[in-house]
């Protein structure tokens, strides 16, 4: 019997180690700034400036536009769940490696955002997201974030 526990608890433990290491380089958490001169927006004006403010619960984003204030959110202890924004909307996350992960964004099911989030350095992500509105053409934004010094 006593084998068999720790049988169990050993291939239990080598299941679970790509999970644990496989965990989100915690240096994304953090204050982050848009670097709105080093980035590349879609169609329409670009934004004024940007803040995201990530935590291990998910983060909160704000971006300031000509036409106002933005602000959303996504918690991450459950899986992805956007707050914020209209219930036809869903999200899921999945860690490529530590510094990089895959955010895609659904519209009543379908795929309206893919953005891979790159840790780059301490100091600097790059985020790429791939976006198809419901109406209009297809395209690419790619954006600098820079950590808000201390």
């Amino acid at each position: 019997m006593k084998a068999r526990v720790i049988l169990a608890t050993s291939l239990l433990s080598l299941l679970c180690l790509p999970v644990l290491s496989q965990q989100m380089d915690t240096q994304l958490r953090g204050e982050w700034n848009l670097n709105v001169k080093q980035s590349k927006f879609g169609p329409g004006p670009a934004p004024k400036a940007g803040h995201v403010s990530w935590t291990e619960h998910g983060w909160v984003f704000a971006i300031i536009t000509p036409g106002g204030i933005y602000a959303d959110a996504v918690m991450t202890d459950n899986g992805c769940t956007m707050i914020g924004v209209p219930n036809e909307y869903s999200c899921t996350i999945e860690l490529l490696t530590p510094r990089h992960l895959r955010f895609t964004m659904k519209q009543a099911g379908t795929v309206r955002r893919v953005g891979d989030i790159e840790l780059l350095d301490k100091n600097t992500t790059k985020t790429t997201h791939r976006v198809t509105p419901k109406d209009g053409e297809s395209f690419t934004e790619t954006t600098i974030w820079e950590r808000e010094s201390e």
